[in-house]
Formats: structure tokens, sequence, C-alpha cells
């Protein structure tokens, strides 16, 4: 090959790479959209719990106001006094 030739561009193997990324890009988009829709809409449902105590499915309340909760894990933030909360049961006020 002379000193001063161009090198031809590969072109057998650039479609199969952006194929590539492309099906990547959108596993990653499905992922985000999936995340979102866990975070914003289904975190929105009021979650059931078991009692220990009168064994009925309640729906947590804090233990200061006892007014619905933020769930977080193993605590809740009160929608009252915005304050962090132990959960406790809505009908027998005992603790989940």
């Amino acid at each position: 090959m002379p000193a001063g030739a161009a090198v031809p561009f590969q072109t057998e193997g650039s479609l199969q790479c952006w194929m590539v990324a492309l099906i990547i890009g959108a596993l990653v988009l499905i992922l985000v959209i999936l995340m979102a829709y866990q975070r914003y809409v289904a975190g929105k449902k009021p979650v059931q719990h078991l009692c220990d105590y009168c064994g009925h499915m309640v729906v947590a309340v804090s233990d200061c106001h006892h007014a619905p909760v933020r769930e977080r894990f193993l605590h809740g933030t009160c929608m009252e006094c915005k304050k962090d909360c132990r959960l406790v049961c809505a009908r027998c006020k005992n603790p989940l």
C-alpha cells in the first residue's frame, strides 16, 4: 500500500454495532420507565399489612396522630406532622 493512500472505512461491522447499541439503549429506556412507574404510580397505592394482634389485613397509621403515613422500610412519615413515626394497626393501634 502506498504511503499516501487513504485507508477505507470499515463498513461491514458498523451496522451490527449500531443495532447492538440501539437494542441496549431501548432496554435501558424500558428499565428507566419501569423504575419511574414503580416509584411514582405503584408507590401511591396503600399497602395492606397483616396485624399480629388482631389478625386483620389493615392499612398502617402513625403512632403519633393515628393519621395516614407515607411508608418506608420499618417506619413511616406521618402525613399530619411530617415527622418520622412507627407504623401501628388502624384497628387495634398495636405496632405492626
